[in-house]
């Protein structure tokens, strides 16, 4: 039912069952405040919190012996070398095609070996609740050996390629989930170089015979691989159609856009 790290949990001697704990949206984090004089309250938006699982497992042995080496064998692999709960890519069987980062949450509940009770619950949690998709933007084309028929992509050539640009140039962007924030690549000379998508935007300004990293998650860019700022702020993919328009003069540019899906 669950892969982590790309291996079932059949590896360590456990069958996951059907029957999980899999909120579809976790407790939401309410931002509000009182005002003297104000009836209700002042809104300031809502933020998820993080999103929890429980996975009950149980063992495919009766020996407590191997309960005890089997239970020993996936300690090991929840942890990082310190001893710690490391992070793990979580897929549902279900939903092939998305992910959580998960870490193990609490105790597991132990093998009771007088009676050999074979069952426990995995407990998992995903500090970041959203999902994301297995792969980035730039990997969606016919033979990709991680999309599978059971994938909702579309195989638009014309969004996922590199491109080259000579003027002012609109190329329109599909989102499927929430709102991203993407990665530009961009190699080459322009003046006055800007990137729109309705209200945000990226002043990249006047180069020549450059290459330039813009993170719009991270807020940070490098020009030849050197960190430098440029007058950007939030920028996003909305989700939809997205008319992205590119602005200069003197344009000789070879433009890539990077981003992986994210949903609720």
């Amino acid at each position: 039912m669950i892969t982590l790290d790309g291996k079932h949990i059949e590896e360590f001697g456990y069958r996951a069952l059907l029957d999980h704990y899999h909120e579809a949206i976790p407790n939401i984090r309410r931002k509000t405040m009182t005002i003297p004089g104000m009836s209700g309250r002042w809104d300031f938006g809502s933020e998820l919190e993080s999103k929890p699982f429980e996975i009950p497992i149980q063992a495919l042995s009766d020996s407590s012996v191997s309960l005890q080496a089997l239970q020993n064998e996936l300690v090991a692999f929840l942890m990082d070398e310190f001893g710690n709960p490391r992070e793990l890519k979580m897929v549902f069987d279900y939903e092939q095609d998305k992910f959580y980062t998960v870490k193990i949450d609490g105790a597991v509940a132990p093998v009771l070996r007088a009676h050999i009770l074979r069952n426990k619950t995995l407990p998992l949690i995903a500090h970041d609740p959203f999902k994301y998709s297995n792969v980035e933007s730039d990997s969606y084309y016919w033979g990709n050996k991680v999309i599978t028929f059971e994938y909702p992509y579309t195989f638009e050539k014309d969004v996922i390629d590199e491109f080259e640009i000579t003027e002012p140039k609109t190329k329109f962007i599909d989102i499927d989930g929430v709102a991203v924030q993407p990665v530009f690549e961009i190699t080459g000379s322009a003046d006055n170089f800007k990137i729109w998508n309705d209200n945000y935007e990226i002043n990249v300004g006047s180069f020549s015979d450059m290459s330039w990293e813009i993170d719009c998650k991270n807020y940070v860019s490098y020009k030849n691989g050197i960190e430098s700022i440029i007058d950007m702020s939030h920028f996003y993919l909305m989700p939809g159609n997205n008319p992205l328009r590119f602005t200069g003069t003197n344009i000789d540019l070879s433009i890539k856009i990077n981003f992986r899906e994210k949903y609720n």
